[in-house]
């Protein structure tokens, strides 16, 4: 396809620019669809907490609030002591605060919140650049597809935030944000690095805009391109001014370095194309592709430098597939874009009865969400557990999936320790491995439970390791339920 040399960003209206009003003539049409994908985000980031990863992220506030930051690990049996980086200590520590403060329903209005901005601020970028409420809403409804599966409380939410927030800095040279990159960049990455790992990919999008711009007959030491290099490089030395130093900075190099331990992680692997998650990120393809194969001459050479790897992140690895779409977002908007009106249109008559059906579905969902407990344990093992916890089995040397472990370490610790949980980052390799050769009952999983001396399993039914271990003999079924057997050695009493 044919590439132009210059990236094409038309100026945008003073008016595009406004806060969105309302009027004699009824609310902007700007307005009502900005508050759809506000709605939107806030819906989904309503959600009841129950990512088994958030557990244990919360439980690390709590560990910072009460006793400072760890650097050694607390929550297992199989590496205690071990090294410890809290690369999401910010958003864990805020968890905790905001927990103790107005309980973990707070929480819940916070991730909302996030939800939110990350929602408005993506479909306000795409109609700055696009020009077109229309096409914007299209366009952002397609990066946005996949963010509804992928959505948790995970730190990881933030980060999505930031990168919002430094896509506008970088599009949007005239927004608040992006008049001071030399303030704002340094800012922001040094926020998010402190509160996840995706900070890296900060730091890619920017090198490769950069690049771009080079290649695009822009130096990277002149005028605005020059600003945004100070501003990262200003960034780039301020994220080491954190309680870990240099190993949270190179967390995200650390935890590449297990690839051979990442493929067996399922966020870790490509996405399923005949899944939801897989079949929106497919859609995202197909509209990029569509989009900048139609519109001949209009992407730049910066555009595809910036787009394509990150659509390659995306097929390399599931937990991308929500940050692809994004950066690409501004992209195709401004491929589609045309003039706006002078005055923005103003809905009719039936505009307020939309705005106020908007209001009342967001209440519904408020209140809704406010009586439900914050707290969602379906698919853990609560009754296996309670059983545990009254048979005065608790702090015995304790068998559980790294996913129902998360649930351990909110609900138990700290008189119960895990194998293992979902920080690969962390365990030794030797610790990994055992785990893996239980979870697919390989060959040699006996010697695994002697060698840690496992005396009390919770372990999903059906699976072929209750199986293998029901078969020897030595342990005895305390209950079970359609989900989990509770297992006990024949020698703990």
């Amino acid at each position: 396809m044919a590439v132009a040399t210059e990236a094409r960003r038309p100026p945008a209206p003073a008016a595009a620019a406004a806060p969105p009003t309302m009027g004699p003539g009824g609310p902007r049409l700007d307005a009502l669809f900005t508050a759809v994908f506000g709605l939107f985000g806030w819906a989904i980031g309503l959600e009841r907490l129950t990512d088994n990863s958030f557990f244990w992220h919360l439980r690390a506030g709590e560990l910072i609030l009460d006793h400072g930051f760890p650097h050694r690990d607390p929550f297992s049996f199989t590496a205690p002591g071990r090294h410890w980086v809290l690369q999401s200590w910010l958003a864990e520590l805020g968890y905790a605060v905001i927990n103790r403060v107005v309980g973990p329903f707070g929480i819940r209005v916070v991730v909302a919140l996030t939800g939110v901005a990350i929602a408005v601020l993506a479909f306000r970028l795409a109609l700055r650049l696009a020009g077109d409420r229309v096409r914007a809403a299209l366009l952002t409804a397609a990066a946005l597809a996949g963010l509804d599966t992928l959505w948790s409380e995970r730190p990881l939410v933030f980060g999505l935030l930031a990168l919002v927030v430094l896509l506008w800095v970088v599009e949007v040279p005239d927004s608040p944000v992006g008049r001071r990159p030399v303030i704002a960049i340094p800012i922001l990455l040094w926020l998010w690095a402190n509160v996840h790992g995706t900070f890296a990919l900060g730091f890619a999008y920017l090198a490769l805009h950069l690049a771009g711009r080079w290649l695009d007959g822009h130096r990277p030491t002149e005028g605005r391109e020059r600003q945004l290099l100070l501003g990262t490089g200003i960034a780039a030395v301020a994220c080491f001014v954190n309680p870990y130093g240099v190993g949270l900075v190179t967390f995200p190099v650390a935890l590449l370095s297990r690839s051979d331990i990442l493929r067996h992680v399922v966020e870790w692997g490509s996405p399923d194309f005949h899944t939801a998650r897989g079949i929106a990120f497919a859609l995202w393809i197909v509209v990029f592709a569509v989009v900048v194969a139609r519109a001949r001459g209009r992407a730049s050479r910066r555009d595809l430098l910036v787009a394509l790897p990150f659509l390659l992140l995306g097929l390399w690895a599931l937990r991308n597939v929500a940050l692809a779409p994004l950066v690409g977002l501004p992209i195709v908007a401004r491929v589609v874009a045309r003039p706006r009106p002078a005055e923005p249109a103003r809905a009719s008559g039936v505009g307020w009865v939309l705005a106020a059906a908007l209001v009342f579905v967001t209440a519904v969902f408020t209140v809704r969400a406010a009586g439900q407990p914050s707290f969602a344990y379906d698919g853990y093992p609560v009754a296996a557990m309670q059983t545990v916890q009254r048979d005065g089995l608790l702090g015995r040397r304790l068998l559980t999936t790294d996913a129902d472990a998360g649930y351990v370490i909110l609900r138990f610790w700290p008189r119960q320790h895990v194998f293992i949980d979902d920080r690969y980052d962390m365990y030794p390799r030797a610790v990994i491995n055992d785990y893996f050769t239980l979870a697919r009952a390989r060959p040699g999983w006996a010697a695994v439970l002697a060698r840690w001396d496992i005396q009390v399993i919770v372990w999903p039914r059906g699976d072929p390791l209750v199986s293998l271990v029901e078969g020897t003999g030595h342990w005895r079924l305390v209950t079970q339920d359609q989900a989990r057997v509770l297992l006990v050695r024949d020698d703990v009493r």
